[in-house]
């Protein structure tokens, strides 16, 4: 097996662990967006307040996205470069640049949806103190949140779908329109897993803001009833893709035959899997913030599915 230098590694580690905070980034505008309309049946000043803190931790993780693309759009200029390209005559508009070029452009739209969905979110009111069947909003209240919500949540869905799509040619034998349905279905998976590392570091970030929440009114109900739909959220993410993975790799034990591929995935399998149990619990206890410790070995067993990889590359 070749040697493969850590230097090499360690740039693409990095870049696997910024992307838990890329993709919970690109999933939290439309937890909010659930969010503010549950406010709609009831807890309506729980949900304004909790999607003021979601908006704000969307805007500050969905800036780790950066230093990955703009990564990758230099190092797509350099091998540009060393095939005989002069940089003068290679443009971001050109067919082999814009799998790169489109994606960071509508990344960074989307964090300027978010800076101005924080601030909405934060500059909304908090709806009075009410009784609990009184406490709800109607949806004109929350209209304009609910409208950048989904800006937000298009311009970085579209990067999942632009960084697979062929510019440059489509695959032989396939027309554009199933090659657009298998990268969109694609994109859709990708986008769906993103909840889990959403939920999670949501889940992270309510152990800090739980002081807040107490300061403005909000007793220990209401904050185990925001630690649990945080946790829903990082439950759900993976048990698709965790399911899909255990059997695909079961049938392949089962019938005795070991692929070189199977072993470094299912290492990585074992922790993510353990990341969903440690949620899950969360999800049933009455309140879940008294287990912060789960809350922490759950995004350290993410973490650790993810870096796995580059361990093994480098064992």
């Amino acid at each position: 097996m070749q040697d493969i230098s850590i230097w090499t590694i360690l740039p693409l580690w990095c870049g696997g662990l910024l992307g838990i905070g890329m993709n919970a980034a690109a999933a939290l505008p439309l937890i909010i967006a659930l969010t503010l309309l549950i406010g709609r049946r009831g807890q309506a000043r729980l949900c304004a307040y909790g999607a003021a803190r979601l908006a704000g931790l969307t805007f500050g993780l969905s800036w780790l996205a950066l230093p990955g693309m703009f990564a990758a759009l230099h190092s797509l200029l350099s091998g540009l470069s060393a095939a005989g390209q002069r940089m003068s005559a290679i443009s971001l508009a050109s067919p082999p640049m814009l799998g790169c070029s489109l994606p960071l452009l509508l990344w960074l739209a989307g964090i300027l949806c978010a800076a101005l969905l924080r601030r909405a979110c934060v500059g909304a009111p908090l709806p009075p103190r009410r009784r609990p069947e009184e406490d709800r909003h109607a949806t004109a209240a929350i209209k304009g949140r609910l409208l950048l919500c989904a800006l937000t949540a298009l311009c970085f869905f579209s990067t999942y779908v632009l960084h697979n799509w062929p510019f440059i040619a489509l695959p032989p034998g396939m027309d554009l329109g199933r090659a657009a349905g298998a990268v969109f279905s694609n994109a859709l998976h990708k986008y769906f897993m993103a909840f889990t590392p959403a939920g999670a570091l949501a889940l992270l970030f309510l152990l800090r803001a739980r002081r807040g929440a107490a300061a403005a009114g909000f007793d220990e109900n209401q904050t185990a009833l925001a630690a649990r739909w945080c946790a829903l959220w990082a439950t759900v993410g993976y048990i698709p893709f965790c399911l899909d993975r255990w059997g695909i790799l079961l049938g392949y034990l089962l019938r005795g035959a070991t692929p070189d591929w199977l072993l470094p995935q299912l290492y990585a399998l074992i922790p993510l899997t353990a990341a969903v149990a440690c949620w899950g619990t969360l999800l049933g206890m009455g309140n879940p913030l008294r287990r912060s410790w789960l809350m922490g070995l759950g995004v350290a067993l993410l973490a650790l599915g993810e870096s796995l990889p580059f361990i093994l590359m480098l064992a």
